[in-house]
């Protein structure tokens, strides 16, 4: 982006009080006041003219400077200038300097010309003019290459950013395809070998033996179906395409009717469902169907990894302006590690199911996109063989 300067300067150096009067007038003649003139009367004023101007944050576009001065000659300065400011560019203006000088000054200055005095006037203003145009057309290219190099700079940032995200999308990939291809293989075998002997065997297979295989086949079959829904939520979660109608929405129905769904399994785990809740009803802004959603997740996974014999306590109750629902369970905890992969897709933590139910990977990770699709808020809360919290929130609705 090019720089925005108020004043741009011209530094006129000469020893003597007329040349410098004159400079200046014509300078100003010429171009109004779209520079500013300085005037210095030998160079090592002008050199400290010129370090002062340049850390205030002036640009000096030009500097026509005599060659006969006392203490340092003007292809010396001129030399000393381009060392400090080598874009700013010189005009020598004299009547007295030799040939090796002007040479000096151009192979070490980057001197623009060379003017001889007494100057004439048309001569003088083009070449001011020109050298100005050459100054602002050198700083337009300057500018030009700096905002390229910039957008190569921003556009190869983006390219690293697409290409991580394609490379991280990669492994998603062959994990997903990897833990498809696991979690599909037992369920299937367990199917094709099973419905295999009752094909072979029949009449010889005795009915309760025969029930136990249908059993099994059907647990098989749900893993399955559980898995293939998991991925489809997933994917529809993930492309924007889930369809969410937030209303105003009592969670205490929802809950109560999970609870009664899920007394047989905690009867075969012998574990003891609790609820308990401050409010006589508790509404929140949801989607009945995603919010039941959210809370199964979290009430079918205290189960899974509870073991048996155990507590599981379900808390309502208002927190400022929301409602908290809390399940807490008496399973193994959870370590640092596993709580920091705990929302991750496909996450495989330490604790296992304790009665050999089957997990995707993908609950917990489906529950928070959910829960932010909502606007409400999930954590959770634990520690090494202390039981795990989780705390679903919404915002009260009164």
């Amino acid at each position: 982006m090019q720089k925005t300067i108020a004043k741009q300067i011209i530094l006129c150096v000469d020893d003597e009080h007329t040349i410098l009067d004159s400079l200046k007038l014509e300078l100003i003649k010429l171009l109004g006041d779209s520079y500013i003139i300085e005037t210095a009367e030998d160079a090592l004023e002008a050199l400290e003219v010129i370090e002062n101007l340049l850390s205030r944050g002036y640009e000096i576009p030009l500097i026509i400077s005599d060659h006969i001065m006392p203490e340092m000659k003007g292809d010396e300065f001129l030399k000393r200038v381009h060392q400090i400011s080598p874009k700013t560019l010189k005009i020598m203006l004299t009547g007295q300097a030799s040939i090796d000088a002007v040479a000096n000054a151009i192979k070490y200055a980057r001197l623009y010309r060379y003017i001889p005095k007494p100057w004439d006037v048309t001569d003088f203003d083009l070449t001011i003019k020109e050298a100005l145009h050459s100054y602002e057309q050198e700083r337009k290219i300057e500018c030009f290459y700096a905002d390229l190099e910039q957008k190569i700079v921003e556009r190869t940032q983006e390219l690293q950013e697409k290409n991580e995200i394609l490379l991280k999308l990669d492994q998603e990939k062959n994990e997903f395809l990897g833990i498809v291809a696991h979690d599909l293989k037992n369920p299937l075998s367990a199917i094709k070998s099973l419905s295999g002997e009752i094909e072979r065997s029949i009449n010889k297979i005795p009915q309760l033996q025969l029930l136990k295989f249908i059993r099994i086949i059907q647990i098989a079959s749900r893993q399955m179906f559980n898995l293939i829904n998991n991925l489809l939520d997933v994917n529809a979660i993930e492309s924007g395409k889930i369809n969410i109608t937030c209303q105003r929405l009592n969670l205490l129905p929802i809950i109560h009717a999970l609870l009664e769904i899920y007394s047989d399994r905690a009867r075969e785990k012998q574990i003891h469902l609790h609820f308990s809740s401050e409010l006589s009803e508790g509404y929140v802004l949801g989607d009945e169907n995603i919010v039941q959603q959210i809370l199964d997740n979290l009430i079918s996974n205290a189960l899974k990894y509870s073991p048996y014999h155990k507590n599981i306590y379900i808390r309502v109750y208002a927190y400022q302006n929301c409602i908290r629902c809390e399940i807490q369970d008496q399973g193994p905890g959870l370590s640092a590690e596993d709580q920091q992969k705990l929302f991750g897709k496909f996450s495989r933590l330490t604790p296992r199911p304790t009665g050999q139910e089957h997990s995707t990977g993908l609950g917990l990770f489906i529950v928070k996109k959910l829960a932010e699709r909502l606007n409400a808020t999930v954590w959770c809360e634990s520690q090494l063989n202390q039981g795990t919290t989780f705390t679903l929130e919404f915002v009260q609705i009164s």
